[in-house]
């Protein structure tokens, strides 16, 4: 107080007593710390100027104002609006709790983030605040009058919604009936209403006649908070293929995935570990065996099956390197009963090769034959149908 009193402190001595005779005997001195016992109390001063000696006197009323209580209100505790953790709270929602008995007009609530920002009052926060999945929040309650405070704090938390394993469009496999739809949480105790007015955590269909919109409200046990789930079923099934591949030798090959025209599938097409695509041809197909995949996009199982390439070589060079060394339609041993039937230009039948044999090695009678064109005629067996396919090819020495 002594600054308050005089400004220049150097040459004044300040003394406080608690009445004004104490003061005018300078006796009784009030310590620098003064113990108050009740909400007032009257001080009287005496002030002593160290040059001159002359002394003065002064009183002044101490005021004891009583401090706010900030009571500690409820935690914030709110299920989620759209499974992202981040949520609007109102923060103002906690102020009757904090002010308790307390009358409201006489004060003035800020929230904050960190207890110094509260006890300083500094970078209050709007009354809606925006949590990310739970945080603490501190509170400065001020009188509007004397500007005494308290502080308190509470936690604000966004809780989860339950995640109902159910995808926006489910198949209704005609070929896998019936269709199990499990809504099941996996946390013990969650409740479970459906469309249809079943409370268990999954449903079974098994009519075509089921197929439709259908919804599924998942309760958690602990919180109460609730999600429904809106999902279609759709028929579907699993790709009924027919393959057949162009058998015709022509250069490139392909091969046609041919579906029933009354199959209710979305589907895509592979080549063995190729992407999906969704054209059923397959264009440039290279000798040999191949896997086909059909994938339905709504769900159903995947259909597989085996394609073989057949070609026919362009050459023959049988110089023992490994490469080209026979001359046979390539695939063949996949042709039962497909006979070929080799020519020199002149017609003369050289060789004949079932589809068992492991081809021409440029030789007749033991003789090698010299670099030409030569023919074949080839009487082709596939899936029971038989055509013949003539051409040439080259022998290179």
């Amino acid at each position: 107080m002594n600054d308050l009193i005089v400004e220049d402190l150097s040459n004044v001595s300040i003394s406080y007593f608690s009445n004004a005779t104490d003061a005018q005997n300078n006796s009784n001195v009030l310590n620098n710390t003064f113990n108050y016992s009740a909400s007032s109390h009257i001080i009287y001063t005496r002030m002593e100027d160290l040059n001159t000696g002359c002394i003065g006197y002064g009183s002044f009323t101490l005021q004891i104002n009583p401090n706010p209580i900030a009571n500690k209100p409820n935690d914030l505790r709110y299920c989620d609006d759209d499974f992202d953790g981040i949520l609007q709270f109102n923060l103002f929602e906690t102020a009757n709790e904090i002010l308790g008995s307390q009358n409201f007009s006489e004060y003035e609530i800020t929230y904050h983030t960190t207890l110094i920002d509260a006890e300083e009052d500094t970078n209050p926060l709007d009354f809606s605040h925006e949590t990310n999945q739970s945080e603490t929040i501190f509170v400065r309650l001020e009188h509007r009058n004397t500007g005494c405070y308290d502080t308190t704090e509470f936690i604000t938390t966004v809780l989860p919604l339950p995640v109902i394993p159910v995808e926006d469009v489910v198949a209704f496999c005609t070929d896998d009936l019936p269709l199990v739809i499990n809504a099941n949480t996996g946390n013990s105790g969650d409740t479970y209403l459906w469309s249809n007015g079943a409370t268990s955590p999954e449903i079974t269909l098994n009519s075509v006649t089921e197929i439709g919109d259908y919804w599924v409200t998942v309760t958690k046990a602990v919180t109460g908070c609730n999600f429904t789930k809106n999902f279609s079923v759709i028929e579907s099934q699993q790709a009924p293929l027919n393959l057949s591949t162009t058998v015709n030798f022509a250069d490139p090959n392909s091969i046609t995935v041919n579906i029933d025209q009354t199959a209710t599938g979305d589907y895509r097409f592979i080549l063995d570990n190729g992407e999906p695509q969704t054209s059923n041809v397959f264009d440039n197909v290279p000798i040999g065996r191949h896997e086909i995949t059909v994938i339905d996009l709504n769900g159903c199982n995947p259909a597989y099956d085996t394609v073989f390439i057949f070609d026919i070589p362009k050459f023959l060079t049988p110089n023992n390197d490994g490469f080209f060394d026979t001359w046979h339609i390539t695939g063949a041993s996949q042709l039962p009963g497909t006979v070929v039937y080799i020519y020199n230009r002149h017609g003369k039948l050289l060789k004949m090769l079932p589809h068992t044999a492991l081809g021409w090695d440029g030789t007749f009678n033991g003789q090698h034959m010299p670099a030409d064109d030569y023919w074949f005629s080839a009487d082709i067996v596939h899936d029971g149908e038989s055509f013949n396919i003539k051409g040439h090819f080259a022998l290179k020495r």
